[in-house]
């Protein structure tokens, strides 16, 4: 008994030292320093992300602040200097000298765009009105090299799944015609490359109506989907009849997924640079996709920074 408490008491000790050296880490986690020099939209957006707020104490610095940046900084240590090109107001020679020598002293210096795009892996769609019009990142049609590669590599995936995907699809097509009235695909008309309008072929996961008399968009346990579309959508097999449109080179396998005319429309008329997702192919999944699976109308502008 004398033994069993006292390894009850060590070992209690132990939960506790550990418990303790897990609040360390964690305070030592948030208790990072950031600095935020000439905040600007791009910082607005930054310091409203939770992951931000967990890791980072940050503070700001522009050219209305009391203290010179050089005074400011010598009398704080930061672990990390955010510069955001967001801000009209530019740095002297002196003041990006002085934050250069800061690198010297192991302190990380980012520009603030490209820190965001590294934290969050988006790039911010308020940075995206001057940069992206400078960017060569959409240019990837003009590299001959790039374009057929990634286009073999397309046919190649999708010929060799197709045999499989076949069997998949036609036992689906069963399932539907058994469970249900109605035609087994569903067939939308997207913008795709250039702009140009395809067909886009997928399984029916809902029950049919008319197209154009029922165009609300799918909510989370939406009623109109049937069981077997709601098997067909979790495992992704009502996705599968778009091999066709790789086939056909409406679609790769890899881009952003294609959006409906009306949305399109509305979309740019927000947002000069969302045309920019219509440089290359849509795809059947993207990182858009995966990141945001459920996302709303309103979170499209949000989705594109992906």
């Amino acid at each position: 008994l004398r033994f069993m408490s006292v390894h009850l008491l060590s070992s209690n000790s132990f939960d506790l030292n550990r418990t303790k050296l897990k609040v360390v880490r964690q305070e030592s986690i948030k208790s990072k320093r950031c600095l935020i020099i000439n905040p600007g939209v791009i910082a607005e957006e930054l310091v409203k992300e939770p992951k931000f707020e967990k890791k980072y104490t940050t503070e700001f610095w522009n050219e209305s602040s009391k203290t010179d940046l050089a005074t400011f900084l010598e009398s704080n240590q930061y672990d990390v200097i955010l510069l955001d090109p967001s801000y009209d107001i530019s740095l002297s020679h002196t003041q990006l000298k002085y934050i250069n020598n800061l690198r010297v002293k192991q302190v990380c210096v980012y520009n603030l765009a490209s820190f965001y795009e590294s934290f969050t892996k988006r790039i911010p769609s308020v940075h995206c009105k001057s940069w992206l019009i400078s960017s060569d990142l959409f240019y990837v049609n003009s590299r001959r090299n790039f374009f057929y590669i990634k286009r073999a590599i397309d046919l190649a995936v999708a010929i060799s799944i197709t045999p499989i995907a076949a069997i998949l699809v036609l036992a689906a097509i069963f399932c539907i015609k058994v469970t249900s009235k109605g035609p087994a695909f569903f067939i939308q008309n997207r913008v795709g490359l250039k702009g140009k309008i395809f067909s886009i072929y997928k399984l029916r996961t809902m029950y049919y109506c008319p197209e154009g008399t029922n165009n609300a968009f799918t909510v989370f346990n939406d009623v109109r989907i049937t069981p077997i579309g709601r098997f067909l959508r979790k495992t992704k097999i009502d996705e599968l009849p778009q091999l066709i449109n790789i086939l056909c080179g409406h679609m790769s396998l890899i881009g952003p997924r294609p959006e409906k005319e009306d949305i399109v429309c509305r979309l740019a008329e927000e947002a000069p640079y969302y045309n920019l997702r219509h440089a290359i192919r849509p795809g059947v999944t993207g990182l858009a996709q995966v990141t945001h699976p459920t996302a709303t109308p309103e979170q499209n502008l949000q989705k594109l920074e992906y």
